[in-house]
Order: structure tokens, then C-alpha cells, then sequence
């Protein structure tokens, strides 16, 4: 089976580096969070936190004791796609048992997405989401190296789907070799996996890719989902990210991804760390770009997809419809390059404040 990379949608394998209205979040790595203030979050807040909408992350997991991220997560038992008998383990005489432990994350990839989305706000440790009061739900479909199938991928789809996300996350993607295999088939599970989320009233969100190419990357290709390419710090678009020169893709537009500053120095400059996306990680490993476990700066159209899912979610809980929330990401953007809709950033980067309160 065709494998999917999740660093087509990230640069490393490993990363590198609700407040009530009228009053400041006070997590204290807000400060580092430049693109909530670029998108607007926090006025956004004072309209909707995005309150108990559930948004899937289709990822490697996610940290599911994150001091966080843990209030908004729905964990089940069975959403580990990838190890689905779950941990395992053998006794002396041969006999094995397996006990299913949920969609815990093993690379961190997926507990950064999650951290954008619906980090807890206003609970005094680390950052704060996008939509600080959504709903999480981890499906676990890439290994701890960020591998993972078509199969897998489009049936942690189908599970979403199943569990009711209204939102669903896709920080991953194929190789540049990805629209070969589209043409040989290979992505038929994929695509016909989103036909049934859309069915049972998911919204699709798929990050555009880092290979720098001038079309979304499979299978943000869809046009029956959104298309998210990255912009950095000066709302430039990132150099890595995809874009859709031919302005084919219905549905594409830019959210805050970084410039990969952290990724390219290895974290040795804490000033470049600020170039990219301050969140949630895993607790069990070092950070680069933070004095404190469990928290990471990284760069990627994987970034910019969540920031779009979180403001979705933002829309959905004022009770707009899939075709109502995309037709208002599109309009409220931020107009950027060429005047209105342009190969490079396609209707804009988003701008959750714009958002909820025109529409």
C-alpha cells in the first residue's frame, strides 16, 4: 500500500522548535504565540471559544495526559489505527495479552496540531488554542515515525466521521509522487473516505504540503475539502509550502505556519523559535525552543491546517453550516499579494476575528 509521510506536511520527523470577553488568556507562553495575534484569536474569543465543537486530529495520537490539552480531549480506547490491539504484552509461559490504551502519541507531531486547535486557555500553564473550548479527537493513524497507509489514514477518517467530528484535521500527506498515485488509484480509499465524513457533516481540512510545488499536494487536492498552504511571521508565504498556481483548488487559503527558522537551526538561537509555531508536545522528550517539557516550536503547512480547523470550529459553534463556514473563511480573509483571490494565497489568510464577527 501506498505509505503516507507526515513529514511531507512537517519538516522533521521530530519537531524542532478560554479567556472571558474583555480580559487577557494568562498562559504564559502566549507571548510566543504570534499567530493567534495575527489571525486575531483572542477578539475572536470574546464571540465564541469554539465551545464543545469536536475536532478530529487524524495523526499520530496525541498526548493524552497533557495538563493542556487533557480537559478537552475525547479519548476512546479502540482509536489507535495503527496498533489496534493496542499494548501488548507476553508471559513467561507464551501467552499474550493486549490491552487497547487509546490514541497516545509516540512522535509529538500530532499533540502539536492538537495544541493549536484546543489548548486549554486561561488555566495558567503554557498556550492557548485557537478554539480553547472545542473538543479533541485523537485518531491515531501514522507511527512513531510518522508512517502510515492510505487504509489507515481514510479509515481514522471514517471513525471520526463516525464519532460525530464536525471538523476533521489532516496534518499529513503523500509524497511528491502523490498525484502518480492518484492516477493509479491508490488514493480511491482516501478520497471516498472524505465523501463520507462530508456526508455525515464533517468539514475536511487538509494541510497543502512542503515541497514548495505550485499545486495542493495529495490529497489536499480534493476539491471537496480545504486546502491550507503556510505564510510566516511577515504574512509572507512560507518557502516550503505548496500553493495553487493554477487557482484549480476550490477551497485554498493560508494560515500562520512559520518559516522553519527553528527546524533550520536545530533551536541553537531561541530567537528564530519565534519564528515558527509555539505548542503543545510531548512531555517525554527534550525541547529545543522551550525550557519546559512538553512544549515546541514548529514549522510546516501541518501548523497552518489546525489554525484553519480551530477557526472553523469557532464558526461551527455559532451554528454555521460546513458550506457557510468555508464560504466565510473565504470572504473574510486577509486579502494578501495580488488583489482578491491569487495563485499564491489563494482567498487570503485567515482571520478568525473577521470571521466571527461578519458572519
Amino acid at each position: 500500500m501506498k505509505r503516507i509521510i507526515a513529514g511531507i506536511a512537517t519538516l522533521t520527523a521530530v519537531a524542532i522548535v478560554a479567556a472571558p470577553a474583555g480580559a487577557s488568556a494568562n498562559d504564559p507562553y502566549l507571548s510566543h504565540q504570534w499567530a493567534l495575534k495575527k489571525i486575531g484569536a483572542e477578539q475572536a474569543w470574546a464571540t465564541s471559544t469554539g465551545s464543545n465543537v469536536l475536532v478530529a486530529v487524524v495523526d499520530t495520537g496525541v498526548d493524552l495526559t497533557h495538563p493542556d490539552l487533557q480537559a478537552n480531549i475525547v479519548s476512546y480506547p479502540d482509536a489507535d489505527l495503527v496498533d489496534p490491539n493496542g499494548a501488548c504484552t507476553t508471559t513467561k509461559k507464551g501467552a499474550s495479552s493486549c490491552v487497547q490504551d487509546g490514541a497516545q502519541d509516540l512522535n509529538g507531531h500530532g499533540t502539536h496540531v492538537a495544541g493549536i486547535i484546543a489548548a486549554d486557555a486561561n488555566n495558567g500553564i503554557g498556550v492557548a488554542g485557537v478554539a480553547p473550548d472545542a473538543k479533541i479527537l485523537p485518531v491515531r493513524v501514522l507511527d512513531q515515525y510518522g508512517d502510515g497507509t492510505t487504509d489507515d489514514v481514510a479509515g481514522g477518517i471514517h471513525y471520526a466521521a463516525d464519532r460525530g467530528a464536525r471538523i476533521i484535521n489532516l496534518s499529513l500527506g503523500l509524497d511528491p509522487r502523490g498525484h502518480a498515485a492518484k492516477i493509479l488509484g491508490q488514493l480511491r480509499s482516501i478520497y471516498s473516505a472524505v465523501t463520507y465524513a462530508t456526508s455525515k457533516g464533517a468539514l475536511v481540512v487538509i494541510a497543502a504540503g512542503n515541497d514548495s510545488f505550485p499545486i495542493c499536494g495529495e490529497p489536499a487536492a480534493d476539491p471537496a475539502v480545504l486546502c491550507v498552504g503556510s505564510t510566516d511571521k511577515r504574512d509572507e508565504i512560507s518557502w516550503f509550502s505548496n500553493y495553487d498556481a493554477a487557482q484549480s483548488h476550490p477551497n485554498y487559503l493560508v494560515a500562520p505556519g512559520g518559516s522553519a527558522a527553528s527546524t533550520l537551526t536545530l533551536g541553537a538561537f531561541h530567537a528564530l523559535c519565534d519564528e515558527d509555531i509555539f505548542s503543545t508536545y510531548l512531555r517525554s522528550v527534550g525541547s529545543y525552543c522551550s525550557d519546559e517539557k512538553g512544549y515546541e516550536s514548529d514549522a510546516g503547512t501541518s501548523m497552518a491546517a489546525p489554525h484553519v480547523s480551530g477557526v472553523a470550529a469557532l464558526l461551527a459553534a455559532k451554528g454555521l453550516t460546513n458550506d457557510e463556514i468555508v464560504a466565510c473563511l473565504k470572504t473574510t480573509s486577509e486579502d494578501l499579494g495580488a488583489p482578491g483571490r491569487d495563485p499564491i494565497y489563494g482567498y487570503g489568510r485567515i482571520n478568525a476575528a473577521r470571521a466571527v464577527s461578519n458572519c
